[in-house]
């Protein structure tokens, strides 16, 4: 054999090797990047069975808003208690409800969620992002609070998800 044939015999083997190996090899799909839609469904459900949170499930009905966070990889959500809404006057509660107001709503609502899991309590951070991409600051001292709300209790948590409840609405003054 020529040394040209040798070569050339020597790529084919190493061209084969190769090749077969990339098709031998099982393909990564790539993975989900969204909560499972079981989970969220679940944690809707919760939500709606809890008669405290019943005020935030209309609101979440009302904005579609659990679509969007089935597109989250995580989240940490901060539900306002039915208590927390009635601080706020009955017309302003009304207006945001109201189907022409439903984009002030979604804005609201998006205050609400972190679309990361966030552990209040080893916490070290003073801001966090929400899905409204605003930040919210965060105060420490005898009440762990976000903005004007008291973090009143982990409700839940998940591997992707924590749910905290509190004492009043998120609303950022930016």
């Amino acid at each position: 054999m020529k040394r040209r044939d040798i070569i050339l015999f020597i790529g084919i083997i190493v061209a084969s090797i190769i090749g077969t190996r990339t098709f031998a090899e099982p393909i990564e799909k790539p993975s989900s990047k969204e909560i499972g839609a079981e989970e969220v469904e679940r944690i809707i459900k919760d939500i709606k069975d809890n008669p405290e949170f019943s005020i935030f499930y209309n609101a979440i009905e009302q904005a579609n808003l659990s679509k969007e966070i089935a597109k989250l990889d995580k989240m940490t959500l901060m539900i306002p208690s039915n208590r927390a809404f009635r601080l706020l006057p009955e017309d302003v509660w009304e207006n945001f409800m109201d189907e022409d107001n439903k984009e002030a709503l979604v804005k609201l609502l998006n205050y609400h969620v972190i679309p990361k899991k966030v552990n209040f309590d080893n916490l070290e951070v003073d801001e966090l992002e929400t899905m409204q991409n605003q930040s919210v600051k965060i105060f420490r001292g005898t009440d762990l609070k976000v903005e004007n709300a008291v973090i009143q209790e982990k409700h839940e948590e998940t591997s992707d998800v924590i749910v905290y409840k509190i004492d009043r609405l998120i609303m950022p003054l930016k």
